[in-house]
């Protein structure tokens, strides 16, 4: 359990049961092509077989591959959903559909935990049913295909707006012959290049610092002067620019872009999709148009351009009721129709709506002369009228802020000077294009170079951790990599409690990996027990603000952690973790926390709202600000709930550490503790096999008791110490001292 060993993995994928001898080529042709192609780095890309399978017969293995059965992926559905263990359904069409989320999780659960290179897949309709939402659920250019028999026709439901590549199987998908040979031999071929192309670039790549920042512009042909010039100022002034066209799938696409952190900026300039969403033209957008960017909280600059139109298909297939309406053929297959000024309050009315949601600096930006190349003097659309009910209408509805501002030009949009309002009303909210946000990246482990505390590999996506700054989370992915490098060396994790500025000096000196700051330091480098953290003695997280003034300025690499009252009913728990953040705390642990009381005290504090649950969505807030998370689990259920939402390193905790002046005198006994770790190590890893697992406490009191202890369990990689690593060694150091000044003799 635990395996950190196979950092980045292939996932083949196909209905075992059914495909065996299909999906057996095709990973045999994928790790045949991968070690063809990167001879020098192609053992640490692990092809992984998937068995996705709906069928009676339970496959348990695959030749000489790493396996993941169906069973494997049930349960950890189950596990997620709280569930008893899922049965497959008898009906086929539910049992695809229970598979199919199987899956999506199994594949987003790697992903987060940075191991995924690359999916592949094959199968019928319903096989790529099951494989096409887990695929598209991956980043942008992590490379997918799926070999299918539906890769040609109406591949939009599948494919959506990813990079997901369908591959044409020719013949149907079943058995090796001399055609499935060939397109099964390509495709492995294909993605083993891809997947070997990509880990090369990106290793090759600049530095993520120097990176442009890329800001997305939507444009229709209407609208291209004005597209035109922004997109030539933008680039001069330092930007990337990726245009989408407004056809409905354009943009969602940028949207998609901008939740998986690839755009930074956004210049929403053609607007139509929204007339066609609520007219019901053919290039509409949904309900959720403008979520992802007002969510994200990306610099927005939007105007009105083509909502002078809503689109339909050749003339013929415009619907009854708009046969009489004023039509523009645009050409044999499109046609257009001028919308109306009662629809342009509803088209004001659906945009105000979402920008007034909003707490992200926003520009809007109305050109009163005309919307369109059609919306102009002498154009077919022009309509004073219904424009300027657009323009009055925004201008009544958006509530204005300091951050969300509405200005109104006296020009054309396809006027070179509105271009420039444009682009200068985006250089006003947005003023650093050279610090931009970094763009999702995974690169390949350095096997040459001797691993240090500098990470050389940082896979990470901003979409799994919706509340995290770019460089929190980076930091956080840098320390974890660092982590996972000693592991693979064979060596422990050691963290270490400090309650002064000289004890975690000196911890950093002594090469510790991890510090964390609570007040039972404070309490216990004052001569009193640890417990003195968890009674009413003082407030747990204000001693911790005030400890990291002492400790933060003299720690100069190693992560430094507080120690957070998850409980604490007097604090707005996402305030102080972020301020907590803005001091420089690279993460959290659970502490003081419920877990140390039992009885009835226990009980009564879990009836009454102050349990370990709060604990656990402290974690999960810290998780989602990128924040490294490192918390205390008492038992086999707190790891699990740990585990579930996002822990990076589960510490085991055996109760008060014996030993020492005021070390306690009741614990469990050394053997009882390697049974007790383990069972608590092995519930995390079933939840995430590559969570990072230390133990801590009762009678692991010093380094021979935690090697007994790292040397008789598994998949334990570390031990951290609190009063083991700064109580203890200052009581024999002080006392040693002394005794060793009384011994000397004035005679």
């Amino acid at each position: 359990m635990g395996n950190l060993k196979d950092f980045l993995q292939v996932f083949c994928i196909a209905t075992a049961d059914t495909k065996h001898e299909e999906l057996l080529f095709l990973s045999e042709s994928v790790r045949s092509n991968l070690t063809t192609f990167s001879p020098s780095s192609s053992s640490k890309v692990q092809v992984v077989v998937v068995d996705v399978s709906v069928g009676s017969n339970e496959i348990n293995s695959f030749k000489d591959f790493k396996f993941v059965s169906r069973k494997e992926l049930l349960s950890m559905y189950s596990e997620s959903e709280n569930k008893p263990e899922i049965q497959m359904p008898e009906a086929r069409g539910e049992a695809l559909g229970v598979m199919n989320k199987a899956l999506t999780l199994y594949i987003k659960k790697a992903h987060e935990r940075g191991v995924v290179a690359g999916v592949i897949g094959l199968g019928g309709s319903g096989g790529t049913s099951i494989l096409s939402p887990a695929f598209k659920s991956l980043p942008l250019g992590v490379p997918k295909i799926i070999i299918s028999t539906v890769a040609s026709g109406q591949t939009e439901p599948y494919i959506g707006t990813s990079d997901l590549v369908l591959f044409p199987s020719v013949v149907d998908i079943c058995g090796i012959n001399n055609v499935s040979r060939v397109i099964l031999s390509n495709a492995g071929a294909a993605f083993s290049g891809m997947v070997s192309g990509r880990l090369m670039s990106l290793k090759e790549s600049v530095n993520p610092g120097s990176e442009k920042c890329t800001v997305g512009l939507t444009m229709f042909g209407v609208t291209t002067p004005c597209v035109n010039a922004v997109k030539e100022r933008l680039n001069k002034e330092g930007y990337e620019t990726l245009v989408f066209h407004a056809t409905g799938v354009g943009g969602r696409a940028m949207e998609d872009l901008v939740r998986g952190g690839f755009i930074q900026g956004v210049l929403d300039i053609t607007t139509t999709e929204v007339a066609d969403h609520i007219v019901g033209g053919v290039m509409a957008c949904d309900e959720s148009r403008f979520d992802a960017i007002i969510e994200k909280k990306i610099p927005f600059v939007l105007s009105v351009g083509a909502l002078d139109m809503v689109n339909f298909g050749a003339k013929n297939t415009i619907p009854a009721e708009f046969q009489q309406r004023k039509i523009f053929e645009h050409n044999e297959q499109v046609s257009l129709m001028r919308t109306t000024v009662e629809e342009n309050k509803k088209f004001a009315a659906f945009i105000a709506k979402k920008l007034n949601k909003s707490s992200s600096k926003i520009r809007v930006c109305l050109p009163e002369i005309g919307i369109s190349a059609l919306d102009a003097p002498g154009k077919p659309f022009y309509d004073t009228n219904a424009t300027g009910t657009l323009i009055e209408e925004l201008k009544r509805l958006i509530e204005p802020t300091d951050d969300r501002k509405v200005k109104v030009y006296q020009y054309h949009i396809n006027d070179t000077e509105f271009a420039k309002a444009l682009v200068d009303s985006f250089l006003e909210i947005h003023k650093k294009p050279n610090n931009c946000t970094q763009k999702p990246r995974v690169v390949e482990p350095d096997a040459s170079s001797t691993p240090s505390k500098t990470c050389r590999t940082i896979p990470y996506n901003l979409t799994n951790f919706p509340d995290a700054k770019p460089e929190t989370l980076q930091r956080t992915q840098g320390v974890l990599e660092m982590l996972r490098d000693q592991i693979r060396q064979g060596k422990p994790i050691i963290g270490a409690g400090a309650g002064t500025g000289i004890s975690a000096k000196f911890e950093e000196a002594g090469g510790v990996d991890l510090i964390v700051l609570y007040n039972s330091g404070r309490f216990r480098m004052a001569g009193r027990g640890s417990l003195a953290g968890l009674l009413p003695f003082a407030d747990a997280n204000a001693i911790v603000v005030e400890m990291a003034n002492e400790v933060l300025p003299v720690v100069k690499e190693v992560a430094v952690l507080a120690g957070v009252c998850g409980t604490d009913p007097f604090r707005r728990m996402d305030h102080f973790l972020k301020q907590l953040e803005s001091i420089g705390f690279c993460g959290v642990q659970n502490f003081p926390t419920v877990g140390l009381f039992d009885g009835n005290f226990r009980q009564n504090l879990e009836e009454t709202g102050m349990g370990y649950g709060l604990e656990v969505e402290m974690i999960k807030k810290a998780h989602k600000m990128g924040l490294l998370t490192t918390p205390y689990a008492f038992n086999e259920e707190e790891a699990v709930e740990m585990t579930k939402v996002g822990a990076d390193i589960i510490v085991a905790h055996m109760g008060l550490t014996t030993s020492g002046s005021i070390g306690a005198k009741t614990a469990v006994t050394l053997e009882q503790s390697v049974t007790h770790v383990q069972a608590i190590a092995d519930a995390a890893h079933k939840i995430n096999p590559d969570a990072i697992v230390l133990c801590h406490g009762g009678p692991i009191s010093g380094p021979m008791e935690a090697e007994f202890v790292l040397k008789n369990t598994n998949g334990v990689h570390g031990f951290y110490g609190a009063s083991s690593l700064e109580r203890l060694p200052v009581e024999q150091a002080i006392k040693g001292t002394v005794q060793q000044y009384k011994a000397i003799t004035l005679v």
